[in-house]
């Protein structure tokens, strides 16, 4: 099972799996267009808007690095590792990288598996 979209994204902690952080990236993505849309009509009826909108999205880049940081954690990688995204260059290629490389199978340092999986496949005796 995956875990829910939308559960721990300001939590810093725990483990995210690729379905769940490639729902939340879908979500920001057509969320900040859209944000963006009306800002820009909004910015050509208003000056000082700028301040404004740094404002509105600074919990969408807190979220974003908590949710990544998270998926961070569930391939075994400190959740420091998502500031390699603000690299140019490397980092655009690190964020697509979250997106296909698959966690690690039970439980590491970071927390349960958010799939549920055990590292343990070997049928128990009875």
């Amino acid at each position: 099972m995956s875990k829910p979209v939308f559960q721990d994204i300001f939590s810093f902690s725990g483990r995210r799996n690729r379905k769940s952080y490639f729902l939340f990236t879908l979500f920001m993505v057509i969320l900040s267009m859209i944000v963006s849309g009306v800002a820009a009509g909004v910015a050509a009826a208003t000056a000082g808007i700028g301040l404004i909108l740094l404002v509105l999205l600074l919990p969408f880049l807190v979220a974003s690095w908590a949710v990544g940081s998270q998926r961070c954690r569930d391939f075994g990688w400190t959740g420091w590792a998502i500031l390699i995204t603000i690299i140019p260059g490397i980092g655009i290629l690190f964020a697509i990288a979250l997106l296909f490389v698959p966690g690690t199978q039970g439980a590491n340092r970071y927390g349960p598996d958010p799939l549920g999986n055990t590292a343990d496949t070997a049928p128990q005796a009875a």
